[in-house]
């Protein structure tokens, strides 16, 4: 029952249209769950080449490398992507991010972060973004593990256009419920909160939703659902914008 349900789910997304991307980076999906010290990583890679009445070339590259103590996470994520005809790019947007975590009782973490990325589909040239804040434990069972973190963040951003580039002071906290159904489906959903501290109407609001199928030790395919509302967007650029991934990933660690 369930690999005729994974076979339905491939067939679907594989025609399914790809929306913008929200580009509020979900860490909880990102983070590799070990319970051992060292190196750990995962990597993904696609390539393809479309001839019809246009050609066109999309690209993906993903890689995340952690290394854990007994106490401190360091961890490095790199995503690029590019949609591009002989005319245009119809996506290209890329981001790196580093975080540190230090754990300083068993349910609380304090976490620091710094994120650089752009994407022409958001009329981003350049974002840059870095702060700190605790992170929760609020339920830490191998089946069930909830988070909760809040944190400031300062964001330095250079719209695409001539736009004046803004300075901004926020807070960012999440909820994160991570439920293992089985030993090879684990289901992932987070909701991220932004708002800048000197005007609350001005905040982002998203939601990822992540499916995760265990193909083999090493393999795996993972199906992501996102929406983000940004209530104040760059000139010209969407309030909301949704979309639907599948990806295949190896797992490099132990």
């Amino acid at each position: 029952m369930m690999k005729n349900i994974f076979l339905v789910l491939i067939l679907v997304l594989v025609f399914a249209a790809l929306a913008a991307d929200a580009q509020v980076l979900n860490i909880e999906r990102e983070r590799i769950k070990t319970d051992t010290v060292g190196w750990s990583g995962t990597g993904k890679l696609s390539l393809n080449l479309v001839s019809n009445t246009k050609q066109f070339t999309e690209a993906g590259f993903g890689l995340h490398v952690q290394y854990k103590t007994l106490r401190s996470l360091y961890l490095a994520l790199s995503d690029y992507e590019l949609i591009k005809s002989n005319e245009d790019d119809f996506s290209n947007k890329g981001m790196q991010h580093l975080r540190y975590n230090y754990k300083l009782t068993r349910s609380i973490t304090l976490e620091a972060f710094a994120q650089a990325q752009f994407n022409k589909v958001l009329g981003l040239d350049f974002r840059g973004l870095a702060g700190t804040g605790p992170r929760v434990k609020i339920i830490g069972a191998d089946r069930v593990r909830i988070y909760a973190a809040t944190a400031y963040m300062y964001e330095y951003e250079e719209p695409a256009g001539n736009f004046e580039t803004e300075r901004n002071h926020r807070l960012s906290s999440y909820l994160s419920l991570t439920l293992r159904l089985n030993d090879n489906l684990t289901l992932i959903n987070t909701s991220y909160y932004q708002p800048r501290i000197d005007d609350l109407r001005d905040y982002r609001l998203s939601h990822n939703l992540d499916l995760l199928f265990k193909i083999s030790k090493n393999l795996s395919y993972s199906l992501a659902l996102e929406h983000l509302t940004d209530n104040r967007p760059v000139t010209g650029m969407p309030r909301k914008v949704y979309s639907i991934k599948n990806r295949i990933v190896f797992d490099f660690g132990k």
